[in-house]
């Protein structure tokens, strides 16, 4: 097995479908390549541009390359850029301290020294970061940072910024063909090695057998099984789910970040408020106007990500409301309004002046710290797949993400596995053979006849995790959520669907299940998971990480 740092707590998981849909080799279309790539985020398209270009690359994204949890950053990306005032000891101690002593100091160290040539290599792509009078990148501040080192663009459009240059290279690219709108269904599996994929063209409605010689899992994150969350539609934890019924071992699930400002207004989308714009001084009031940061944290409102997102329930619940409000009003208001372009934009589109007005706001799920476990060069415990990225567990992050680590997670673990990846496919012989994988159709009274409504699943789902699984939690809601878990999967996992909303819900349900029972293990509050029925961690003992296994792969 990879290698794991620290204390370890198995958690085993079995009854789980290897596949979702019927295949068989004789019946579908076949695409052979070099590498494949699931996913079109910062991630995967960092790992394609490191393949050696001799080679052949496929990647494959769900939705557009437009839509990603990558094209939505908004704060930046943290990088020491500012020597010698910043220094790499800085930014290893702030990461550190954010998370809860579940950190892999080693790979902590190594991702941050390794930040301002990935970075540069995004500028060599063409990416305009924003730039003082003199012409020197302008470093932004944010929670739990020590010093301003938070490169950004056009205000609180990096992602975006980031994305257009970082595609518009990958487009250049001769050796890299992409797929759109195409939705992993499962990894294939043979004798414990990956080969590929089985994918499902939403336009031609037909499953292709995609056979790779390494295989680079880059799908983002799990928001969506949150009612509240800042992620896109399509973060419904695919890759996790996958990986899993695959054999893959998963780590340290229950760890979900709470971004603590989202966009709180009936009707509108649950859109987050960057955490850029405390760093440059809003602060955080209830309905009544009182700046409570400062009684909960001496850290006020550059508090860590969990301690804020709690610290404004706990100020809701005292308040009787539903939200509380980023205050920016006290700053000059054209420098409001070039400072935050997007923000302005959309809650001016909800009769909100934010250079006047309180922004209304409440946490939402935004980052999942655990995921698929890797080493230090993204490989998981199944032979031949590789992770980078939100779907990964590196141990960057530990308990809590340190804000705006996560576009530097992606460029660092994105560059090694499609270095590494290719490196191996270049060193294996061309055969383009498919295997006699299959899964058969199940018995016909079993099959979805339509007559299942899979969206009230889903909405039922997401409702029990925020309720019963989100930013604070207790043994009795966490047992509640996962009996409706299991019923739910009782239904839904012994079926066999042909729609991408259904298998959507059966990969939910799989993480969903992940997450509680992490949750209900862990009988400590530390970082991004808190119990309101047990202690703070205890910093003098050991630091014991998750492990999950899927027993049904271990036989």
């Amino acid at each position: 097995m990879i290698n794991a740092p620290g204390t370890n707590r198995e958690i085993h998981i079995s009854n789980v479908p290897r596949y979702l849909a019927p295949f068989h080799a004789k019946l579908h279309p076949h695409f052979f390549t070099d590498v494949l790539i699931v996913g079109g985020g910062l991630a995967g398209l960092t790992a394609a541009l490191a393949v050696d270009p001799s080679l052949k690359v496929l990647v494959v994204c769900k939705a557009g390359l437009d839509v990603s949890n990558s094209m939505k950053a908004q704060g930046g990306i943290a990088t020491v850029w500012d020597v010698p005032e910043d220094k790499f000891e800085n930014h290893v101690k702030d990461t550190l301290i954010a998370g809860g002593a579940l950190c892999d100091k080693e790979t902590v160290e190594m991702i941050v020294r390794r930040g301002p040539d990935e970075v540069r290599k995004l500028l060599s792509y063409g990416t305009r970061f924003d730039r003082d009078e003199k012409g020197d990148v302008l470093l932004g501040r944010e929670g739990g940072h020590d010093h301003f080192r938070i490169l950004h663009a056009n205000g609180d459009s990096t992602g975006a910024e980031i994305m257009r240059a970082t595609i518009e290279e990958a487009r250049r690219r001769p050796n890299i063909r992409i797929w759109e709108d195409t939705f992993t269904l499962d990894l294939l599996t043979n004798d414990g090695f990956c080969r590929g994929a089985v994918v499902f063209w939403e336009k031609e409605r037909e499953i292709e057998l995609v056979w790779a010689k390494q295989t680079i899992l880059a799908t983002g994150g799990l928001g969506q099984i949150y009612r509240e969350t800042t992620n896109p539609s399509c973060a419904t934890g695919d890759g996790v789910a996958l990986a899993f019924r695959a054999g893959a071992v998963c780590r340290d699930l229950e760890f979900i970040q709470f971004h603590p400002t989202v966009l709180y207004i009936a009707g509108g989308s649950r859109s987050l408020i960057t955490e850029a714009m405390r760093g440059e001084g809003a602060l955080l009031v209830d309905k009544n106007g009182y700046r409570f940061m400062p009684d909960y944290d001496e850290r006020g409102e550059l508090a860590p990500r969990d301690v804020v997102s709690r610290s404004i329930v706990k100020q809701m619940a005292k308040t009787k409301s539903s939200n509380v409000f980023l205050d920016l009003t006290h700053k000059d208001a054209d420098w409001s309004r070039q400072r935050f372009p997007g923000i302005a934009g959309l809650c001016a589109e909800f009769g909100v002046d934010i250079t006047k007005d309180r922004i209304p706001v409440r946490p939402g799920a935004h980052y999942a710290m655990g995921g698929v476990l890797v080493d230090q060069s993204g490989r998981t415990s199944v032979r031949g797949l590789w992770a980078a990225g939100e779907v990964s567990s590196t141990g960057l992050h530990g308990a809590n993400r340190l804000a705006s680590n996560s576009l530097l997670e992606a460029l660092v673990y994105g560059e090694t596995t499609g270095r590494l990846a290719g490196e191996i496919a270049a060193s294996e012989p061309d055969e383009y053979r498919a295997l006699p994988l299959e899964n058969p159709p199940i018995n016909a009274e079993r099959r979805s006849d339509g007559s299942l409504d899979v969206t009230d699943v889903r909405n039922s789902l997401k409702s029990a995790m925020q309720r019963e699984c989100g930013v604070v939690r207790n043994e009795t809601d966490l047992k509640d959520a996962l009996e409706s878990i299991k019923s739910w999967s009782k239904i839904l996992w012994t079926k066999q669907f042909s729609t991408v909303e259904a298998w959507e819900a059966q990969n939910m349900l799989l993480v969903s299940r992940l997450v509680v029972e992490g949750a209900l293990e862990r009988r400590e509050t530390r970082g991004g998971h808190n119990r309101s029925d047990c202690g703070p961690f205890d910093p003098e003992a050991p630091a014991i990480h998750s492990l999950f296994f899927n027993d049904d792969r271990l036989r």
